[in-house]
């Protein structure tokens, strides 16, 4: 075996081989690959991380106002049913918030000379290379709008009461409420910020007022962190500490690391970001679909990407509670 290998670039490839493809073999073959990469796109994005943490929307119009209600604080009083009078409930009209979507749109073009000697998939991977932009493009939004979520100077979304995803002192639409908030103060991952965190959940208020005894039930964390949580969390004794006293935080509560999140935050999720509590949503005008593009020149073929999506909050205070990690010394 010859074990001294000198490099040597190689000489750049020649587009060959291939049989000439009727007009409707050109079609076929086309389609053909375009739909496959469609499937293996949309089969990647439902199972990206940060999209579960996006309740999902369709929206028919470019902008969509809603317009929100506030429950009632109230018990059901006894009654006879001979009693005639009947005591009706009514909600409070809350805030109005604007969705919006916006188009995002892009292309690729060939020449049909190479679908007759295409042998190495370059048109494959030219509709490879329009989902991975979509892909790109989906995941840097929602990655956006978690990594701008708690002290940002702005962000691309705020929520309904006109405030951050995790904010502080935030007003109610019920004057007669206290106002509230969802920020946790700067600290380190340890037993202690978790339990402040999970008692203050538990004291939130709702939009009239009344005490909602929220639960953590998963925690977020950057990569970096992820050492700090595994000790809290695998550790019987104290944290750094020789006592035998127990931890109180072992074992509590599910840690999960978010890949894309790159702020030094942690994030406390309150409920299933499924449900219909989660106000975080991402609303689809058009999902991505894949369209011919015709040139006058019936020798140049080409594919558009095209979809239409926004995103936006509604009340956050059902799920989502937070606050910035201290650096790692």
């Amino acid at each position: 075996m010859d074990i001294n290998q000198t490099a040597s670039g190689k000489s750049a490839l020649q587009r060959t081989g291939g049989g000439l493809l009727t007009p409707e073999q050109f079609a076929n073959t086309i389609n053909s690959k375009a739909d496959r990469m469609l499937e293996l796109w949309v089969g990647a994005v439902e199972m990206l991380q940060l999209k579960q943490l996006f309740k999902e929307n369709t929206q028919r119009q470019v902008t969509s106002d809603v317009q929100t209600k506030v429950r009632p604080n109230h018990t059901v009083p006894m009654r006879r049913d001979g009693d005639d009078n009947i005591f009706f409930i009514d909600a409070g009209e809350g805030w109005d918030y604007l969705f919006r979507t916006y188009t995002y749109a892009a292309g690729v073009k060939y020449e049909r000379t190479l679908m007759e000697i295409d042998d190495v998939g370059a048109i494959a991977d030219k509709y490879s290379w329009l989902m991975e932009g979509a892909d790109r493009t989906v995941r840097n939004a929602l990655a956006d709008v978690i990594n701008r979520s708690i002290k940002p100077t702005n962000a691309p979304v705020l929520s309904l009461d006109g405030m951050y995803l995790i904010d502080s002192d935030r007003p109610n639409p019920d004057p007669k409420a206290p106002s509230w908030g969802n920020e946790e103060a700067d600290a380190d991952i340890t037993e202690d910020a978790v339990f402040t965190a999970k008692t203050n959940a538990f004291n939130t208020v709702g939009p009239n007022g009344e005490k909602l005894k929220l639960k953590i039930k998963k925690i977020l964390i950057p990569q970096a962190y992820e050492r700090v949580a595994w000790v809290l969390e695998n550790s019987k004794q104290v944290v750094g500490n020789a006592n035998n006293d127990a931890n109180w935080g072992v074992g509590g509560t599910q840690v999960e690391v978010l890949d894309d999140m790159t702020t030094n935050q942690i994030l406390y999720l309150l409920d299933d970001t499924q449900s219909e509590k989660n106000g975080l949503e991402l609303r689809w005008r058009q999902r991505p679909g894949l369209l011919d593009i015709n040139f006058e020149n019936p020798d140049v073929m080409g594919k558009r990407i095209r979809f239409d999506f926004g995103l936006g909050c509604l009340d956050p205070r059902y799920v989502w509670r937070g606050g910035l990690l201290n650096a790692l010394a």
